[in-house]
C-alpha cells in the first residue's frame, strides 16, 4: 500500500497510543505528544486520507480516530524488521524446553507458563484432541475485555476444540501464523489477535502453541517468543523422531 511519509508517521503515533490506551486517538493529542512538524489541521486532513485507504476508522462523533485490523497488520510487518527476541526471555524459554524435555506433561506447563508470564496474553496448545490453557486473568487487565461476556465468549473458543483445531490448520503456515481482530471471521474475536505456529512433539505427533490476547498485545515479544519454543522444542525433541 502507498501512503506517504508523513502518512506513516501519523498511522504510527495513532498505533502507538491505541497500544497504550484503547481509545480513539484525536490530533490534538498527537500534536501535544508527537513532533510531527504539522498542524492539528493538517494531521485532521491526512486522517481523513488514512480512513479512504482503510487505515483509520471512526466509531463516534468526535475527532477521534482508531487504527483497523489493516494497519496493525502494516504495524506488525514495520515494527517485525527491527525487533529481536530478548535475550533473557530466550534463555528462559531454551532452558526451560530442554530441562523438562523427558516428561511431555512437565514440558506442556513449562510452555504454558512461560509465554503467559512474557506475552500477558492467554497460551493455549493443541496436542490431538487435548487443548490446554493458561493465563486467562491475564486478559482482565486490558479495559476491552473488561465485560464478563466477553470473557466467556473468549473461554468457550478456547475451550472448543474443533474451533481452535480448524483456525489453527486452516490458516497454519511455515512459521508463525497471526489473526488480527476480523481477519479470523469471528465476530467475538473482533477485540482479539491470535498467534499460533506449529510444533513437533513426542514422535510423530504435530501440535500448536498459539497466544490470545487483545489487539493491543506486544507483538515485538508475541511473535518472537513462539518462533523461540518452536525452535527449541524442534531441537530438544530431534531424539525422539
Amino acid at each position: 500500500m502507498d501512503i506517504t511519509e508523513r502518512q506513516k508517521a501519523i498511522l504510527m503515533a495513532i498505533i502507538k497510543e491505541f497500544m497504550g490506551d484503547a481509545e480513539e486517538v484525536g490530533s490534538l493529542s498527537l500534536v501535544e505528544k508527537y513532533h510531527l512538524g504539522v498542524s492539528s489541521a493538517t494531521i485532521r486532513n491526512e486522517m481523513v486520507k488514512l480512513m479512504q485507504l482503510g487505515l483509520l476508522e471512526q466509531t463516534h462523533s468526535s475527532s477521534g480516530r482508531l487504527p483497523t485490523d489493516q494497519a496493525l497488520r502494516l504495524y506488525v510487518s514495520e515494527m517485525l524488521g527491527r525487533n529481536v527476541i530478548n535475550p533473557l526471555m530466550s534463555i528462559e524459554i531454551r532452558q526451560g524446553i530442554f530441562r523438562d524435555r523427558f516428561s511431555k506433561d512437565i514440558v506442556i506447563k513449562s510452555v504454558l507458563h512461560i509465554l503467559s508470564k512474557e506475552t500477558d496474553s492467554v497460551v493455549f496448545l493443541i496436542l490431538d484432541e487435548d487443548i490446554r490453557y493458561y493465563g486467562l486473568a491475564n486478559l482482565l487487565s486490558f479495559d476491552e475485555f473488561q465485560s464478563i461476556e466477553k470473557i466467556r465468549s473468549i473461554v468457550n473458543i478456547l475451550e472448543d476444540e474443533v474451533f481452535l483445531k480448524n483456525i489453527t490448520e486452516k490458516y497454519s503456515g511455515s512459521g508463525v501464523s497471526l489473526l488480527i481482530g476480523g481477519e479470523s471471521g469471528v465476530g467475538t474475536l473482533q477485540d482479539c489477535a491470535m498467534a499460533f505456529t506449529k510444533i513437533p512433539f513426542w514422535g510423530r505427533d504435530t501440535g500448536y502453541v498459539g497466544i490470545l490476547g487483545s489487539k493491543r498485545m506486544d507483538y515485538s515479544k508475541v511473535i518472537p517468543a513462539l518462533k523461540e519454543v518452536k525452535s527449541s522444542l524442534e531441537s530438544s525433541m530431534s531424539g525422539w523422531r
